[in-house]
């Protein structure tokens, strides 16, 4: 009984997969540049927030002076 339902389901998987239209889409050669661009932007985003982030948590956990102590009065 499991394997006719597993029969059908691939049966039914190929039915849909088989019957695709083609798209008629076109990608010109500009595309290729702007998804890198755009992938390098949000990795450049990404390692700068967390390099804020790491600092932050860095700077909770390390013991800072308090003013008084550091002024050179």
């Amino acid at each position: 009984m499991r394997n006719i339902r597993y029969l059908t389901a691939a049966v039914v998987l190929y039915a849909f997969l088989a019957s695709a239209a083609p798209a008629h889409a076109y990608l010109d050669p500009a595309t290729g540049s702007m998804i890198l661009q755009v992938l390098l932007a949000g990795l450049a985003g990404a390692l700068l927030f967390f390099r804020r982030i790491w600092a932050f948590v860095r700077g909770l956990f390390a013991g800072k002076d308090s003013e008084e102590s550091s002024s050179p009065d």
